[in-house]
């Protein structure tokens, strides 16, 4: 019985990397659900059904959390420019930022709550200049290569920073009203605004244009 007991044991522990994980989907949960007030190590601990103990073994503070979950949610939204397609890449950074799996009530406020901190969390600031800085540096870099062959009728760090604050917009406005727009149309308001600067996309056969 001991060696059965003990066998069971080792394969029943989990590594830390997937501890880690399941405290930070837990971490999400719970600033989805109650916002910062929500995201304390006691909620944290019982949405990922772990000790106090084992928390602390992972996080040195609730601060690191918070920075390990917005890394996790970034490394889903900030694509890198691959030197694929340029209207292929811009196509997916629209369908990566309102596909289910992100544009969710629970997610977006998740979202909202850490946006709160940023300004007064230093390492989370910093954290936040680095991931902006890339994201809007790998859409301008895709910008200017297709300037390089049509005419883009913009400044392509201007169209960068205004797209990324319309998906921004876009996402804030649904965490506070989830009844103003579909999914749908928040693709299609982000390829119409492209447009309107001479970078024509095509729309996937999944997204109906909404009138």
């Amino acid at each position: 019985m001991a060696e059965n007991s003990a066998v069971k044991q080792v394969f029943s522990r989990k590594s830390a990397f997937d501890r880690r994980a399941e405290l930070v989907a837990a971490g999400i949960v719970c600033l989805g659900e109650g916002g910062m007030a929500g995201f304390t190590v006691d909620k944290i601990c019982k949405q990922a059904g772990i000790s106090r103990g084992l928390i602390n073994h992972h996080f040195n503070t609730k601060d690191e959390l918070l920075s390990c979950i917005y890394a996790h949610m970034t490394d889903h939204l900030v694509q890198e420019d691959d030197g694929g397609p340029a209207t292929e890449f811009l196509a997916r950074i629209i369908e990566v930022s309102f596909d289910e799996a992100s544009f969710n009530r629970s997610n977006l406020r998740a979202w909202l709550s850490i946006w709160g901190q940023v300004s007064s969390n230093h390492a989370l600031n910093e954290l936040h200049k680095q991931r902006y800085h890339r994201y809007r540096e790998s859409i301008k870099s895709v910008l200017m290569r297709i300037s390089a062959t049509t005419t883009l009728q913009a400044d392509a760090d201007s169209v960068a920073r205004q797209l990324i604050a319309l998906i921004d917009g876009l996402w804030l406005e649904y965490c506070l009203h989830s009844d103003s727009f579909s999914l749908s149309a928040a693709r299609t308001d982000c390829y119409q605004f492209l447009a309107a600067y001479g970078v024509t996309l095509e729309l996937p056969v999944n997204v109906i244009p909404e009138v």
